[in-house]
């Protein structure tokens, strides 16, 4: 009987480890303290990229790729452009990226999931960007690329 008792002991610890692992969601390294509400500009988004595709490449992080499509495009109201640009070669995993942009200088690149930005990229409570993923999941990352936690939302003007 004492071995039973030992085994559901196991058993209970397992599950008690296995709930603590779902709950901290992914191994992103999330910034410490940066719990908040992030309004999602919806005017921030835009059409097309005005820079040439030869900028966009050199900023790509890790190995330059030798195509990119630009997804998504915001701009904030200081003139930050942040654009999400995907590298899909066929016969390699996908890499996507964030690239932020002030006119023509660029201030830096971090790279995120592919897909990541699949359904919009927004400026989100002027620090921050907003995404939503394929999957429909929101991702939130501060203008350095750190996830952030927090709740960002959507706000309608209504007349």
């Amino acid at each position: 009987m004492n071995w039973n008792r030992t085994v559901l002991a196991a058993i209970a610890v397992l599950a008690v480890v296995v709930a603590y692992d779902a709950l901290q969601g992914d191994d992103e390294i999330v910034r410490r303290g940066s719990l908040g509400d992030y309004r999602i500009d919806l005017a921030s988004a835009r059409d097309g990229s005005p820079l040439p595709a030869s900028m966009l490449l050199e900023a790509f992080p890790g190995n330059r790729p030798r195509s990119l499509a630009v997804s998504k495009v915001a701009v904030d109201a200081q003139g930050t452009m942040a654009l999400g640009v995907s590298h899909v070669p066929g016969n390699q995993p996908a890499r996507a990226a964030i690239e932020l942009w002030r006119g023509e200088q660029h201030l830096r690149s971090f790279s995120v999931q592919p897909g990541s930005f699949a359904g919009g990229l927004w400026f989100a409570g002027g620090d921050a960007i907003a995404t939503i993923g394929w999957d429909e999941r929101g991702y939130l990352y501060d203008l350095d690329g750190r996830p952030l936690r927090g709740t960002a939302y959507f706000a309608y003007e209504t007349g």
